[in-house]
């Protein structure tokens, strides 16, 4: 009996300090997560599976009970419901934003102790659906190009609801991560690997949808979302590449990298390569369930 007592407070303190990494990425209506692997393990399969009817939409937590419920009971399956989970938050949820810093382009050397404080100070128009008072921000140094800042940012009450869904769950959270940021690193070599004259776009499936980021001298530049039947995104994907050219001050046949973060249903893909005004190359994930989980990885130390 004390032997098994000792055994049992053992598993409970290494799994404390110790803690199995889960990386966990959400969509309106598919969950992917995946167990990171510890120091010469192999990388398990991710965990791919549809959320509940009606439980998330547009990036929001419509029933944060459910959800919650949902969340923990699929770690307790796996036996991770102690594992410290980083979780994507989801792309229409967030918000990002490149600038100098402060707006007066003092050198970086400058860079105030609390950014995000000095950035309501400063009162910004960055753009946002709500107000700066209304928002959670995180503000990052940067070096690229005329940019030196990069702002994230997410409604306030919007990330509360999303915390309110991890506690319901149970979980151990160590971070939350914005989509765009998740992708970004996930990219990091490619972005590093790239001509500061090149442009680096990444097309991300969404349903009926194709999300468009692009990338400058490893800065971002801009995002859309692309709407519509594929012919439509056809359209819609050559009209911004040839309006960044002209914004960058580009040739009509000025370089760009065009990446595919996943593969698209049967036909799609192959029509979408043969239409593409760029020449298209599906992303290899490096094992992980998606480019997010792969950024989460990296953020994690994790290869």
């Amino acid at each position: 009996m004390v032997v098994a007592r000792l055994q049992e407070e053992w598993q409970t303190l290494r799994s404390e300090l110790f803690p199995t990494k889960v990386v966990l990425d959400l969509s309106d209506l598919v969950l992917t997560a995946q167990r990171l692997p510890k120091a010469n393990q192999p990388l398990d399969a991710p965990w791919i599976v549809p959320l509940p009817a009606a439980t998330c939409r547009g990036g929001r937590p419509l029933q944060t009970e459910a959800l919650g419920d949902f969340i923990g009971d699929l770690l307790l399956s796996y036996g991770e419901i102690k594992a410290l989970l980083s979780v994507v938050l989801p792309a229409p949820a967030c918000y990002w934003r490149a600038l100098q810093w402060p707006l007066a382009a003092s050198p970086l050397a400058a860079w105030p102790p609390e950014p995000a404080r000095q950035l309501r100070e400063l009162q910004p128009d960055l753009g946002l659906p709500f107000a700066l008072e209304q928002g959670w921000f995180d503000v990052m140094p940067v070096q690229g190009g005329d940019v030196d800042a990069l702002v994230v940012a997410i409604e306030r009450q919007l990330l509360a609801d999303w915390l309110e869904v991890f506690n319901i769950a149970g979980v151990r959270l160590g971070r939350l991560v914005p989509a765009q940021v998740a992708w970004m690193v996930g990219l990091q070599e490619r972005l590093l690997a790239a001509n500061s004259t090149t442009l680096v776009g990444l097309l991300l499936p969404e349903p009926q949808a194709l999300r468009l980021l692009v990338w400058r001298d490893g800065v971002p530049l801009y995002e859309r979302l692309l709407s519509g039947e594929l012919e439509q995104w056809l359209g819609q994907l050559e009209a911004c590449l040839r309006f960044l050219r002209w914004q960058q001050g580009m040739q009509a046949t000025g370089p760009i990298e065009l990446l595919l973060a996943a593969g698209l249903a049967a036909g799609q893909q192959e029509r979408l390569q043969l239409g593409c005004p760029q020449p298209l190359e599906l992303l290899d994930s490096g094992g992980y369930g998606n480019l997010a989980l792969r950024g989460l990885a990296l953020l994690e130390g994790a290869r």
